[in-house]
């Protein structure tokens, strides 16, 4: 893992106006926190609900964070007013397709950073963009809603920025620095890949068995049934992935998925909110996509194959709901 900086004789403009899709508990982060930047770009936040949109409009989105509460009156649209240089698309990964297409009318030239959990997300916004420099992210923030324009952002981790395939450009290393200065960690990665499915197997490990048990992250760690549960999918997963030819950030998935839980163990992850919200889930990019590569490669993951399942049965809604 090669992490990369910004040339100290960078002399393009900054950042002048930051759109972020997505009124959700990762986008009112960014929103927030780039919003509280001394001489930092202007921020709105895009919401498609005209309703929600009004209400967040009237009042400050609150963090509250571990260090005490944070607080910024964003400006929530439907459209941005003005031009924009540079969207961060913060949906659900159901609903990243959607928005991509809707933000072609407003977008202009401006790079996306997609911040998507799981495979595939990514690849659809491009797909709905085919000229934008679309950017991935993959994110270890951790944040969960508390109320509408109120988050709990429970753990500040790092974002890793790149493309997958190929090394970082100048725009990647100019948004990691925007972010970075924004209080929000965030590097230039020359081997995306690799991150990108770590994180997943992290995630199709713990999300779905937390979810499904109705419990915060913490105690898929510590209760024995589901600390089982989840090493078997990240075992599989590791599987997966050295099938399909991906070297992982660590040796041990299983290890990985119950480290990251103790460290969000106040967590109560996305899928969990999710079910309880009665929104479509991020499955089909989780656990659903290691099961479409499985098939492909021959490889057995009955305990992904389970869960997978078990989230249809109890998730409402096609998938491509929006957030």
């Amino acid at each position: 893992m090669r992490s990369l900086a910004l040339p100290a004789d960078d002399r393009q403009p900054p950042f002048r106006h930051v759109a972020v899709i997505g009124p959700g508990a990762i986008g009112s982060v960014f929103a927030v926190r780039l919003a509280l930047l001394k001489g930092g770009p202007r921020v709105t936040l895009v919401d498609y609900r005209p309703d929600r949109a009004a209400r967040l409009s009237g009042r400050p989105i609150v963090l509250h964070t571990p260090q005490g509460d944070l607080a910024a009156a964003v400006p929530v649209r439907l459209v941005p007013d003005g031009p924009v240089d540079l969207v961060i698309l913060a949906t659900k990964a159901p609903a990243a397709r959607a928005a991509a297409e809707a933000a072609r009318a407003w977008r202009g030239d401006a790079p996306v950073l997609v911040i998507q959990n799981g495979l595939g997300a990514a690849e659809e916004v491009a797909d709905a963009l085919p000229r934008a420099a679309v950017i991935t992210g993959v994110s270890y923030q951790a944040a969960h809603r508390a109320a509408e324009g109120e988050v709990h952002h429970v753990a500040n981790l790092e974002t890793y920025l790149g493309y997958p395939g190929r090394g970082p450009d100048a725009a990647v290393l100019r948004v990691a620095a925007l972010l970075s200065a924004a209080g929000l960690p965030a590097r230039a990665e020359a081997d995306l890949a690799s991150l990108a499915w770590s994180k997943l197997l992290v995630n199709a490990a713990l999300n779905p068995v937390a979810a499904l048990a109705g419990v915060a992250n913490g105690q898929v760690a510590s209760r024995p049934s589901l600390r089982a549960m989840a090493e078997a999918i990240a075992l599989e997963g590791q599987a997966v992935a050295r099938a399909v030819g991906v070297a992982l950030a660590f040796p041990d998935a299983a290890a990985a998925a119950l480290t990251t839980a103790r460290k969000t163990a106040a967590n109560r992850c996305s899928m969990l909110q999710d079910l309880e919200a009665g929104r479509t889930t991020e499955i089909e990019y989780l656990n659903g996509a290691l099961v479409r590569l499985a098939e492909r490669h021959g490889v057995a993951v009955p305990a992904n194959r389970a869960v997978a399942t078990l989230i249809r049965q109890v998730s409402p809604g096609p998938r491509g709901a929006a957030t």
